[in-house]
Formats: C-alpha cells, sequence, structure tokens
C-alpha cells in the first residue's frame, strides 16, 4: 500500500492518546461498526536503534477503504498495542512517539504494509519499528570568523527510489549564524547557504541622464557579496557533498562564507507605458538540483527618464551580486504575476552590462483537452506541465469546454500531466502548435504554442499476490513497467505487499507491461528503466485492455533478490 504523502520532514502527530484498546465510542457510531468482529491486530512498538520497546506511543488503526480511524491506542510500559473485536478487511497502522518520526507500519521510501485480518491470517505479534528523528545543525560564517546573522539555508533530500534531489525546507540563521533542521528521517541530504555581509557598502553610484555613473567613484573594498555556497564548501552544486543521516543524529553541518568583490549591473529594462511605477525590474535567480534559488542584491538604482512617458527603456544600476551565472527574468510591476521574459546572464566582470529590451519574451502556451471515445471530462481536471525532474512546474486549470492556458512559459522540454481531483489521465494523442511533441513530451521555446490533447482515464486496478518459496511474502516491492519505454514515469505503478502477501494497483494505464516483485526494491531506482532491466526477464507478463475496470491475476509473482 502506498501513501499519499512522501517523507521529507516529518514531525509528530501531534495527538498522543492513552487508555483503553478502544476509544469511547457511542453506540452506532461508525467505529463501532467496523469494530465488531471476533479478529485482533497486536503487536509492540520499538525504537530502531536499540530495540526497545517504546511506553505511550501513539497507535492509530484506518480503514484501507475510505481512510477513515477505526480505533486508537497507546502502548503500555512493553510497548504493546492490541486492537480487539475487529471484522475482516484491511488496515492501515500508523504510530507516533516524542522524538521518533511518525510512520506507517514497514514504512520504505513512502510504501507501507497494510494488515489483512480473515480466516487463518496471523495478524498478531507484529513488531512496529519507529525510527528516532534526526537534525542537521549549523553555523554560518564567513572568513573572518564573524557570524553571517540572518543567513538564508537551504535543504535538499535524494529521494533514493527515484534518484531525484527535491527541496526539503528552507531556515534562516539567527543573529549569531546559527541554524537547525529537526525532526528528519534518515537520508541523504544537500544544504546550500546564501547571506549577505552586514558591513556591505549598499550605494550604488549615481546615473546621469544615459545611465551612466554620474562622476568616477573610487571602489570602496567594503563592496562585496557572498557566493551562493554549497556544502562543504564549494559553489557548483555538482561537486556539493550529502550529508548522510541515520536514525537519531545530530549531524553538524557549517558554512564558510567567502566575501568576493561585488559585481555591478547596469541593465537596460523596458517600461511599460514610460512610467516608473510600470517598470519591469530584474529578479536573479540561480539553477540548484534543478530548482530556482532566488538571489540577494543589494541597493537599485534607476535612471532618471530623458524624454518623457515615451521612454520605452530605462536604464537600472543594480549593486551586490556576487560573479556568477544567473537566470534572469523580468516580471511587471503593474501586473502580478505576468513575467515576461527569461534569459541567462554572465556577471563575472566588475561592472557588467546587461541589455533585456531585446530579449525574446517567453511563450504563451494554451492547449485544449478532449477524452477518448467521447467521454465527458471529469470534474476538477488541470493541465500540468512538469520540467526535467519534476521541480519546475507550470499549472492551468481546465475549463468546462477543455480549453486551459498557462500564460509565460520559459523555453524548455515538458512533461504534459493531467490530474483530475486525486487521479491522474493518460494523454495518448499530444499535438503541437508552435512547439515540438513526441509521446508526451513538449519542446516550448519562444514562440505561442497551442496544444492538442486526447486523455483517457486511468482507472483500471490490478491485483494479485507475491511469493517466496512457495509462501505468501509481505513487505515486498512490486512494480508494474510498461513494455513501451516511451511510456514514461507516469505510466509506471509501484506497491508494497501487505501481511498476506497480496498488492493492489491503482489508476493503470491500458497497455502491455511486466510485474516484477524484488526484495527490498524501494531502494532501487525504480523510475529509471535501466534499473529495473535485469529484473524483466524473470517477471510477470500482464496486458490491461482498454475497458479495463478490475483485474485479478490468476497466478502469484514471484519475487527476487535485489
Amino acid at each position: 500500500m502506498k501513501r499519499a504523502a512522501r517523507f521529507l520532514l516529518l514531525g509528530l502527530l501531534g495527538l498522543w492518546v492513552s487508555g483503553a484498546t478502544l476509544g469511547a465510542q457511542s453506540p452506532g457510531s461508525d467505529k463501532e461498526n467496523r469494530a465488531s468482529g471476533n479478529r485482533t491486530i497486536s503487536g509492540v512498538v520499538i525504537s530502531g536503534v536499540n530495540g526497545e520497546p517504546l511506553k505511550d506511543a501513539g497507535v492509530t488503526l484506518l480503514d484501507v477503504r475510505d481512510g477513515k480511524e477505526v480505533a486508537e491506542s497507546a502502548s503500555d510500559a512493553e510497548g504493546r498495542f492490541s486492537f480487539a473485536n475487529l471484522s475482516d478487511g484491511r488496515y492501515e497502522l500508523r504510530a507516533s512517539h516524542r522524538g521518533f518520526v511518525a510512520a506507517d507500519f514497514e514504512d520504505h521510501e513512502g510504501f507501507s504494509t497494510a494488515i489483512v485480518t480473515g480466516e487463518g491470517l496471523d495478524t498478531t505479534g507484529l513488531r512496529f519499528t519507529l525510527e528516532p528523528q534526526a537534525a542537521i545543525y549549523g553555523t554560518v560564517t564567513e572568513d573572518s570568523g564573524d557570524p553571517v546573522p540572518q543567513a538564508r539555508v537551504s535543504l535538499f533530500h535524494r529521494i533514493g527510489s527515484e534518484g531525484r534531489i527535491v527541496r526539503g525546507g528552507v531556515t534562516t540563521a539567527d543573529a549569531m549564524g546559527h541554524f537547525e533542521f529537526p525532526n528528519l528521517a534518515p537520508g541523504n541530504y544537500y544544504l546550500c547557504a546564501a547571506g549577505e555581509p552586514w558591513y556591505r557598502t549598499n550605494r550604488p553610484p549615481a546615473l546621469d541622464q544615459k545611465g551612466n555613473p554620474a562622476a568616477e567613484q573610487p571602489r570602496s573594498p567594503l563592496d562585496v557579496a557572498y557566493r551562493l555556497t554549497f556544502y562543504p564548501d564549494t559553489s557548483d552544486s555538482n561537486v556539493a557533498e550529502p550529508v548522510e543521516v541515520n536514525a537519531g543524529d545530530r549531524m553538524e553541518a557549517n558554512f564558510t562564507l567567502h566575501p568576493v568583490p561585488a559585481v555591478h549591473i547596469t541593465a537596460q529594462v523596458p517600461t511599460q507605458g514610460g512610467q516608473q511605477r510600470g517598470l519591469m525590474m530584474p529578479q536573479f535567480s540561480e539553477s540548484v538540483f534543478g530548482t530556482s534559488e532566488m538571489v540577494q542584491m543589494g541597493a537599485v538604482s534607476i535612471a532618471p527618464s530623458g524624454d518623457g512617458d515615451g521612454n520605452s527603456t530605462r536604464t537600472v544600476d543594480i549593486s551586490g551580486v556576487a560573479p556568477g551565472q544567473y537566470q534572469v527574468e523580468l516580471a511587471s510591476a503593474v501586473q502580478q504575476g505576468s513575467s515576461k521574459l527569461l534569459t541567462t546572464f554572465d556577471a563575472s566582470s566588475e561592472h557588467a552590462s546587461l541589455d533585456l529590451s531585446s530579449v525574446p519574451p517567453m511563450a504563451e502556451v494554451s492547449g485544449k483537452v478532449s477524452m477518448a471515445g467521447g467521454a465527458s471530462l471529469p470534474e476538477g481536471l488541470s493541465a500540468v506541465l512538469v520540467e526535467g525532474q519534476g521541480e519546475g512546474q507550470a499549472f492551468a486549470q481546465v475549463r468546462a469546454d477543455g480549453s486551459f492556458q498557462f500564460g509565460a512559459v520559459s523555453p524548455g522540454s515538458y512533461r504534459m500531466i493531467l490530474r483530475a481531483n486525486d487521479s491522474f489521465l493518460f494523454v495518448t494523442q499530444l499535438g503541437a502548435s508552435g512547439g515540438k511533441a513526441d509521446g508526451r513530451q513538449v519542446e516550448v521555446g519562444s514562440d505561442p504554442v497551442a496544444l492538442t490533447l486526447v486523455a483517457t482515464e486511468t482507472n483500471a486496478e490490478v491485483s494479485g499476490f507475491a511469493q517466496l518459496s512457495g509462501k505468501p511474502a509481505p513487505d515486498v516491492f512490486v512494480v508494474l513497467v510498461p513494455a513501451d519505454a516511451r511510456a514514461g514515469r507516469e505510466a509506471l505503478r509501484a506497491d508494497q505487499t501487505d501481511s498476506d502477501g497480496s498488492f493492489n494497483l491503482s489508476q493503470v494505464i491500458p497497455g502491455a507491461y511486466t510485474l516484477v516483485a524484488v526484495e527490498e526494491g524501494w531502494t532501487l531506482d525504480w523510475s529509471q528503466p535501466a534499473a529495473m532491466n535485469g529484473y524483466l526477464a524473470k517477471g510477470m507478463k500482464v496486458n490491461v485492455p482498454a475497458d479495463a475496470k478490475q483485474m485479478d491475476l490468476k497466478e502469484p509473482v514471484e519475487v527476487q533478490a535485489k
């Protein structure tokens, strides 16, 4: 069973329960109706570090069918918990304890194992392991040893099962440069720090009518900036080193920021109507693990207009930017959210010039979607453009007639995804006028792009069992790999087997697949075809027809060693 939420920064549930196995219930309540049989789920909550039992752990039982709570309890002095009088069914088990990462039973990389009750199934004596929370802390200083107050520290987390690095959080250092990321689950984390020298000169030179410095001014030795710095001590994210965090660790990760002479940037910026209030102000950012990290700038000076309201460009002088490669985006000062253009910029000299008045605008991307076979569009439908590893996204709500509008989209290659409330639709056809479409990928340049999409609902469910040495295999990773390598990650379906060895793969796209079961397979980069190629030969061939709703596999899939 796969949980809806992934695990970046996990805190406490905040609800601590004590007392009897089942909480107080009124006659005829929903909880009472669900707990009206003769089955029992019981076990012990233990620490993942030393195996010691955990007293007063909050344990919650939920019905997998609808996610509703069935009962809640607290572990006793020996860490034991028990839920009695349960009917036959499939239950999700959750536990939490102060100082530990809240988790589902047998939680691995966002997958967990449900407990199945029924005739001949033993659901007692479970060992529910909770891992102690970890933390990363440190201090941000500069070369002099002085702290960098209010430094911005960003945390990124590597998702082992997908090989992606995603943003996990951001914090601000205190006046002494101290920071901390608490309540972390075990994993590999990357950190970067940015700040502003408190002593920095923040006075840009005065500009004349032509946008040039009004007079020669000696450069102040305090006119400095910090480069974005990745742990342990580099300005290049490609050579950043991860901080490996195990359960219960408190890992120290200190930063030293190096002041370098700041770059002064003179930019020619387009205006809207020639008014200063309509000035398109540039925003600088750096690409960090596929996401944009905003760059702190110093003072900004705007040259006076020399020809009144008819002037279409203005000169802006920006100080306090460290040398480096940046992405520059122009945002309207009068129309919020209407970014106009995007370009790259090499700010490596002491005084750099940037002409943004001639950069082509970002593309306007629109489209229309229809359902295969003339079916009606589902409610709550939205369209999403996902760039690269999935961090950069553009979102648009689909109207009743199937049309949608993204607005300004930066050049690049995107995957097209359709979502309807909590489910996905599969794009069977994608055409692009003004861009290039290939499968479910679309290339966007500077020209307007009009997309046409045909979609089908992914409402088939594939259920079955995994076995090892002829016996049901619980806690095993299963994945449905499409035969068509062009199907993309959206076509993959994965699960973890429940206590009886069963699994259920929902929202499966029609097509041909190979079903693979692998011990501890959640640690593989299973979303990449190369990682699964070695397992496909021993997998089970599965064909999901276009009209399939429920498929129950007749034979169990054999579990393979990792």
